[in-house]
């Protein structure tokens, strides 16, 4: 199975999904008048957030919790639970401005979690020794 998974992809993927839902609040601001009037008013829904943001967070902790076993270092998963505060906190309490910083914020986290997990991942001397296995 290890063969078949690649680490760097999901980082990759997990970050853009990630940085998508730091861009998507952002952008809500912007276009929260204007996405219904085109018939995409889907975007501003609420189901459509949580998706957003249950596919990054899933795939943040599937990939980094993958990563701790590997390297055996924290500082991504740390990342990735300010991360995970900063949006849960949004959604529950804050309003307007705030609510769009710390959901902005925590999708901007989430990225920069995969991105050190990823690059944990390959300066990780277990991981040099795994990927020539892998090569051979």
């Amino acid at each position: 199975m290890r063969r078949h998974f690649n680490q760097g992809l999901v980082d990759c993927i997990g970050a853009c999904i990630s940085l998508s839902c730091a861009i998507h609040c952002i952008a809500m601001l912007l276009l929260i008048t204007i996405l219904p009037l085109i018939g995409l008013g889907f975007f501003v829904s609420e189901p459509a957030e949580l998706i957003i943001i249950g596919a990054a967070v899933v795939i943040a902790l599937g990939s980094i919790v993958w990563g701790i076993r590997h390297h055996q270092r924290w500082r991504a998963f740390l990342v990735l639970v300010v991360g995970i505060a900063f949006i849960a906190t949004a959604h529950i309490s804050a309003e307007g401005i705030y609510e769009v910083i710390l959901h902005s914020s925590g999708g901007i986290l989430l990225a920069t979690a995969h991105l050190v997990n990823r690059h944990l991942c390959k300066t990780c001397p277990a991981g040099k020794e795994q990927q020539a296995e892998v090569m051979n």
